[in-house]
């Protein structure tokens, strides 16, 4: 595995398409899938390279650009009906145990979080989509939110290994909601999701499986304060106070730099930390854990958890 640093290398870059493209690896998965049975002109290994590598170039991710990757790596040159026969179910068969290994090896290697980053997680997750619009003969299989097929690649992150370690695809009409599911698996671990994927129930998994969060709090949510650890309080409240009430009257007054405040959402009132950081001359607020560090110290780590 490569060495970690914080600073990826050229010798990284190398050994990590060494180890997840290598020749015996790539003939094994091209052979399970029975890919090129008949194609005596194609160099099934270059072509599986030229697929990922392609797709960092303007055009990746489209069938052209990768053969003309290919093509120019000064492979024989075929009829245009014989190079779109080589994308078939094999390719994809093979493509995605290519897809598998690399997300291995991403998950194979030390999370790196420096400080108190690492403090009470294994590794924090940033959760997020991305849409991408596609041909109008695939509306059917891939939906969009209007007359026109897209589709979502939700992924996940991690900041501890600096790379992608899952993800998978739906039609881009699904909410993003229905496609993060918090279980044992995420135990120990931080979550960094945008509101999306923002809900009290999934909060609530958070809790029972022991994984800390960083989310944006969403409006029409209505947290009750229990106490206020910093900010600028004017006057007492009463504790459950609806914290847009306490903003509206005045009695927290937005003229610091942070909120800290310990909140409760939902029916089931939910036990939270509510952090609001100044940015701009506007406040943004975050929900987190009940801290379980010394109080005055959330809002700062927040900040620098947001910033990585």
């Amino acid at each position: 595995m490569a060495k970690r640093t914080d600073v990826l290398r050229g010798d990284d870059v190398r050994e990590v398409l060494e180890t997840v493209l290598a020749d015996e690896a790539l003939q094994e998965l091209m052979d399970a899938a029975g890919f090129q049975q008949r194609q005596r002109a194609l160099h099934g290994r270059a072509f599986v390279r030229a697929l990922v590598l392609s797709a960092a170039q303007g055009d990746g991710g489209r069938q052209a650009g990768a053969l003309k990757y290919y093509f120019e790596e000064g492979h024989m040159t075929v009829a245009r009906s014989c190079q779109y026969e080589w994308f078939n179910e094999a390719l994809e068969a093979t493509m995605q145990g290519v897809s598998d290994r690399a997300l291995a090896y991403a998950s194979g290697l030390k999370p790196n979080l420096p400080g108190w980053l690492g403090e009470h997680v294994s590794d924090w997750l940033a959760v997020d989509s991305t849409t991408v619009k596609l041909e109008d003969d695939l509306k059917k299989l891939y939906p969009g939110t209007g007359d026109y097929a897209a589709l979502k690649v939700h992924k996940t992150f991690s900041l501890g290994v600096g790379t992608t370690v899952a993800y998978h695809l739906s039609p881009a009409r699904e909410h993003d909601s229905r496609h993060l599911d918090i279980d044992e698996t995420w135990r120990g671990r931080g979550l960094l999701a945008d509101l999306g994927y923002a809900s009290i129930a999934r909060l609530e998994h958070c809790e029972k499986f022991d994984v800390r969060y960083v989310i944006r709090l969403k409006d029409n949510w209505k947290p009750k304060v229990d106490f206020i650890h910093a900010g600028d309080v004017t006057r007492t409240f009463l504790e459950g106070s609806d914290f847009d009430a306490l903003l509206d009257d005045e009695v927290l007054a937005l003229t610091g730099p942070s909120i800290d405040a310990d909140v409760r959402l939902g029916s089931a009132d939910l036990p939270a930390r509510l952090v609001g950081i100044e940015h701009d001359g506007v406040y943004r607020y975050y929900l987190v854990p009940r801290p379980k560090v010394g109080v005055g110290r959330m809002a700062a780590r927040a900040r620098a958890v947001l910033e990585q």
